[in-house]
This record gives structure tokens, C-alpha cells and sequence, in this order.
């Protein structure tokens, strides 16, 4: 067993205190049909025999697996087991090899892990590398064709919206909007797809007319900077293929040369951005670099993500960032736990200077979705049925938070000046963590 786990931390790696608590009930032997391990790996069976939920723990990078139908891991099986483990690891049976669905599941962990290896990759002839560079040429030419077309049919419904009338979206089925978004994927389109089939969600709310006309400018603004993509500076090219649907490659992010620095886990959200499709966005910040970056996960049907990570955890990692005029994705390169005091130094000391960052933000980058920010010296109040941040002067900042969760952070604040990290949407501010006394606490 790894030195540092104990009973207490494995708690702190619950997603939330609710799955710690039920995890504490799943930590008893009795309720498991299977419990086994090796130096890699613990794993065990439980709930209907006939058809168990397995679940799960690589040590190695800490992940988690579970086959019950609980989205975001680890789940209280996973963790769980793992309480188990640190209070009587001999009921552990020690076997050599996992099952088939496990091995499975640890070799996919251990690929993608693995280092680079130092032999010389085969090369081509140069005949064949001139036909592969040809092939590819031909398939971005006409994959953005199929965007360009795309667009077109997209402008034009759009300009017949804006001359017909926002309310005549009103009563619309929701197949109208799927419809229009199907045609989208099939332009290769299918971020703006995603957008189209979120409108109906927006004229949901009480003011959902400016809403939807902020939506559609921001949309209407994208297609026009694409027809005009080759005028753009590279780096808002990227943004706009990416904004559009078209992916780099994992691999050729990760072929650059990253940021190597002591990075915090300051926040961390998980959103579901379909039915099947659950996004997970961790926030680090660096020490020494100042920089932000954006840990962007997406778990298809359940499958749960491969590494789990907590909030307040310190990261010494190369991260390689995604290429944009104002870079936020990024991924980890390599990376390892640091025990290491972190200084957290870039945080904005007024609102005023946050707003002003903000600004220079969407200056690079007009389709900046969330603004990370640590604010300083704010205090957290309930003002005219509102939650909201006020600084040293008076400034005020709305917050996105339930009255619940607006109330805990009124009371972590007391009264007095805390340092809050979240994210700014453009309407309010989303508190993901805080700092009271120079300590850390994920809120």
C-alpha cells in the first residue's frame, strides 16, 4: 500500500462530501462478493450476484473504475473499496492476474502513461511522405468545404431569424433545432451542433431574449471571422477551427515542448453537455509562470475518466497548451504529486483590475467562454436578494451560486476579505475555491 494513503485521505478524493459519506457504508467486507489485489491493483464485486457491479483502484496515477451507472468517479464503490483497503487489506485475496476486464482497463492506463521510447521511428520514403502530405492536403480541402457550406446554410437561417423575429422561435419543437443541428454534424460542424441543440435551454429561462441574442451574435460573429479565416492571425485560426468542431490531435499537442512549474488544482467542475456526455474541467494555476490552464475531459455513457484528481492537490508537471490567441486548454505532459508549499501570486487585487483582464482577455480571444481569475480581498455578501463579491472599493461582482451554497460561502467569508478562484461566463462569477488565512479550502 502507498505510504500516504490512509483512511483520511482517501476520503478527500471523493468528488464530494455526500459520496464520502456513502462511501464510508461500502467500506465493510461483508458487502462484497469478491475483494483481490496485486502490487497494481485492488478490485472487487458487489450488489446483485448475477449481475455485480465491478469496481476498481489502480494505484498507479490513482485511478478509478466502476461499472455501476454513477457518471462521476470515483463513485462510492471506488472509493469505497479503497477505505477498505487501508483498514484491513487482508481481506484482500493476492492474485498475479486481474480478470479479463481489468487488464483490459490497466494496460489502456499503462499506454497511455508509458514514456517515449528512444528507438528510431522507420522512415518513409520521400515519394511516400509527398503522397501522405498530398492525401492530406486533400482531405482538410475538403473537409472545409463541407464547413463552408455549412456556414452558408447556417448565415442564412440565422439572417432569417433576425428578420423575422426572435419570438418566432417561440413554440418551436424540438426537432426544429435538432434538425438544423443534424445538418451542421454533417458539415463536420459539430461544436456549433452542440450550441444549436443548447438554444431551446436558454428560451427556457425568464430572460431568455437577450440570452439568446447574446447566443446568436456570438455564433453569428464566428461564421463571419470564418469566411475570412485566411486573413486571420494563426493563432485566432485555431480558435476558429476549433470553435467550429475541427480537434488537434492529442498526440501532436503533446509532440511540443511544455510549461514546466508547480501547478495547484484550484477548481474543478463536472457539466453534462448532452445525454451521454459528461465534461470535466480542472483549473491549475502555476506558480512561478502565473499561467492558468484548462484540463478538459469528456466521459462518453458512463465510462468514468482515467485519472482523479482533487482540488488543493499541487502538481509538479510539463503542460503543453493547445495552440489559441489566448491559451487555456492544455494537457499534462507528465507530471507528479508535490508535497511542496504552493504561493499563489497572481490573483487580481480589485475588481477593477479584474475587469480590465477580463477585457484584454476577449481583446485576443472575442469567444473566451470562461475567464479563470483569482480575486483578492473580496468579501462575499447577500445584497437585494443577490450573492455577490465586493471589493475594497465598493465594486461588486454577481455570483452564479445556489442560496445553499451562497450562504456556506457568506459564512466562510464572515464578514472579512478572502481570496476566491472561479470563472467569469460574461454575466457572473462562478466560485470554485477560496483562501481564508492562507489556507486553501474548496468550496
Amino acid at each position: 500500500m502507498p505510504q500516504e494513503l490512509t483512511y483520511d485521505y482517501v476520503l478527500t478524493l471523493a468528488p464530494d462530501p455526500g459520496t464520502a459519506q456513502r462511501a464510508k457504508s461500502v467500506a465493510h467486507a461483508q458487502r462484497w462478493h469478491t475483494l483481490e489485489g496485486n502490487g497494481r491493483a485492488i478490485w472487487g464485486t458487489l450488489g446483485d450476484p448475477a449481475d455485480p457491479y465491478r469496481t476498481a483502484v489502480d494505484f498507479e496515477g490513482m485511478g478509478f473504475r466502476c461499472t455501476c451507472p454513477v457518471r462521476r468517479l470515483p463513485c462510492k464503490h471506488g472509493i469505497g473499496l479503497l477505505l477498505l483497503f487501508t483498514k484491513a487489506n487482508h481481506v484482500f485475496q493476492l492474485q498475479d492476474n486481474p480478470p479479463d476486464w481489468l487488464a483490459d482497463w490497466l494496460k489502456k492506463r499503462s499506454e497511455k502513461t508509458a514514456k517515449p521510447s528512444n528507438d528510431v521511428p522507420l522512415s518513409r520514403s520521400p515519394e511516400a511522405e509527398t503522397a501522405l502530405s498530398e492525401q492530406r492536403k486533400l482531405n482538410r480541402e475538403k473537409r472545409m468545404s463541407q464547413m463552408a457550406a455549412g456556414l452558408a446554410e447556417l448565415e442564412g437561417w440565422l439572417l432569417d431569424l433576425f428578420r423575422q423575429g426572435l419570438a418566432t422561435l417561440e413554440g418551436q419543437a424540438g426537432s426544429y433545432f435538432n434538425d438544423l443541428a443534424a445538418r451542421m454534424v454533417d458539415a463536420k460542424l459539430g461544436t456549433l451542433a452542440r450550441r444549436i441543440r443548447q438554444l431551446p435551454m436558454l428560451m427556457a429561462e425568464a430572460d431568455w431574449h437577450e440570452k439568446l441574442l447574446a447566443e446568436i451574435g456570438d455564433i453569428y460573429l464566428l461564421l463571419r471571422a470564418f469566411q475570412r479565416l485566411d486573413t486571420l492571425p494563426e493563432p485566432m485560426q485555431d480558435d476558429l477551427l476549433s470553435l467550429a468542431g475541427v480537434n488537434l490531435k492529442k498526440e501532436d499537442v503533446l509532440s511540443q515542448t511544455g510549461v514546466q512549474d508547480n501547478w495547484l488544482l484550484a477548481g474543478q467542475t463536472f457539466e453534462e453537455e448532452d445525454a451521454n456526455l459528461l465534461a470535466r474541467r480542472i483549473w491549475l494555476v502555476g506558480e512561478k509562470t502565473e499561467k492558468t490552464a484548462l484540463l478538459l475531459d469528456f466521459s462518453w455513457g458512463g465510462a468514468g475518466f482515467e485519472l482523479a484528481f482533487k482540488p488543493g492537490t499541487v502538481l509538479r508537471a510539463e503542460v503543453v497548451f493547445y495552440p489559441s490567441a489566448y491559451p487555456q486548454r492544455a494537457l499534462l505532459k507528465s507530471f507528479e504529486h508535490s508535497s511542496e508549499p504552493f504561493s499563489l501570486r497572481n490573483g487580481h487585487p480589485t475588481l477593477a483590475a479584474f475587469a480590465n483582464a477580463y477585457a484584454d482577455g476577449l481583446a485576443e480571444n472575442p469567444w473566451l467562454g470562461r475567464f479563470p481569475s483569482f480575486l483578492e480581498g473580496v468579501v462575499p455578501v447577500f445584497h437585494q436578494k443577490k450573492f455577490m463579491l465586493v471589493d475594497a472599493d465598493r465594486k461588486q461582482l454577481p455570483l452564479a451560486v445556489t442560496e445553499e451554497f451562497g450562504w456556506k460561502l457568506v459564512a466562510l467569508g464572515c464578514g472579512r476579505p478572502i481570496g476566491i478562484f472561479g470563472t467569469w461566463d460574461g454575466e457572473a462569477f462562478t466560485p470554485l475555491s477560496a483562501v481564508v488565512e492562507g489556507q486553501f479550502t474548496s468550496v
